[in-house]
């Protein structure tokens, strides 16, 4: 991995430099990846014509479910990350030649927004990596689990997605005996079924009050679909957790760089190497603060695939972040891509 890529993804990089590093990346990819550079050659766009990042089209995340989105022969991927799969659509692939910008981006967003969990029994309700190894979230929490916590994270799930509530109830009464802190990572549906089936069975912990739950969003039909504020309160109730240290993630397989919010407050930010452009789905034109459009995000974490990625997913800007408000209509589902489906 060129290392005038990776020096990109750093926490104090300026606009002007995203701005430099952005337009040499986009133009470096136009050339290199054959999909994109034909994405552009069909939008007569000329990417040395190109002055302004924000100017270079993004490649909708549907291109991933066709042939390889990469800049270099996909034999020579170390790493290939699928989706979850969509209602209706195919699985997207995101291939990776070496993995050095996706942890550099991993472990320094992960440190930007969340607090120190180092002291922390990381616990999961994702299948591990060894089970689905082609699954961006299972290779998160397990490169994340190693360079963070002494113990690394222990997951309560098969690659089925089969939970093991007994086996989770166990290690919540050894922390809550031990009084050390818990780190609780699981999609939606996982930690709303587990809730509800310890509700029900008048089961309650108090965990250690710096105990963290990390909510990466998605429910993909199974089960009934929990309200921010119903999941809020569930999880507090069930198992102790303070308001303000439930954590919500934005990502997709596609992007190598997540966004991060306050479950409660529901505004998502995201490190300096990703920029969000939100757009009027019929004029594509940049939206003003408090307006509803398309999310656009540059990524420069995303070196041997495309930087900028065009969803179906809604926002409007707030704040320094952005709100998610759903996906446009008619858009499939997809298992991850927002925190609740609207």
């Amino acid at each position: 991995m060129s290392a005038t890529w990776l020096a990109g993804i750093r926490a104090d990089l300026t606009d002007d430099e995203f701005a430099a590093g952005a337009l040499r990346l986009l133009r470096w990819q136009a050339r290199h990846n054959p999909v994109y550079g034909r994405f552009l050659a069909a939008l007569g766009v000329d990417p040395l014509a190109v002055t302004d990042w924000r100017e270079f089209p993004p490649l909708p995340v549907s291109a991933f479910r066709g042939e390889p989105v990469c800049c270099f022969p996909p034999a020579r991927a170390v790493a290939v990350f699928e989706t979850s799969g969509t209602t209706g659509g195919g699985t997207g692939r995101h291939y990776f030649a070496d993995l050095a910008g996706y942890e550099k981006s991993l472990a320094a967003g992960f440190r930007m927004f969340m607090p120190d969990l180092a002291r922390h029994r990381w616990l999961a309700l994702i299948p591990p990596l060894t089970l689905r190894p082609r699954s961006s979230l299972g290779y998160m929490l397990d490169f994340l689990g190693r360079a963070i916590p002494a113990g690394g994270c222990r997951s309560f799930c098969d690659a089925a997605w089969a939970l093991d509530f007994a086996g989770l109830a166990r290690a919540l009464d050894a922390a809550a005996a031990d009084g050390q802190p818990v780190a609780l990572f699981g999609t939606s549906f996982a930690l709303a079924a587990a809730g509800e089936l310890f509700r029900q069975q008048g089961r309650r912990w108090r965990l250690a009050a710096d105990s963290v739950l990390f909510d990466t969003g998605g429910y993909k039909g199974r089960g009934r679909e929990l309200t921010v504020g119903e999941l809020t309160d569930l999880m507090v109730s069930v198992f102790g957790f303070h308001p303000d240290r439930l954590f919500n993630e934005y990502g997709m397989t596609e992007l190598s760089t997540p966004g991060y919010a306050r479950l409660g407050e529901g505004i998502h930010r995201f490190p300096p190497w990703l920029r969000v452009v939100i757009r009027d789905p019929l004029t594509m034109r940049p939206c003003a603060p408090g307006e509803r459009g398309l999310v656009q995000l540059y990524d420069l974490a995303n070196i041997g695939s495309v930087a900028a990625i065009g969803t179906l997913d809604v926002a409007a800007y707030e704040q320094d972040g952005i709100r998610l408000l759903g996906r446009v209509a008619a858009a499939d589902l997809r298992g991850c891509s927002l925190p609740y489906e609207v």
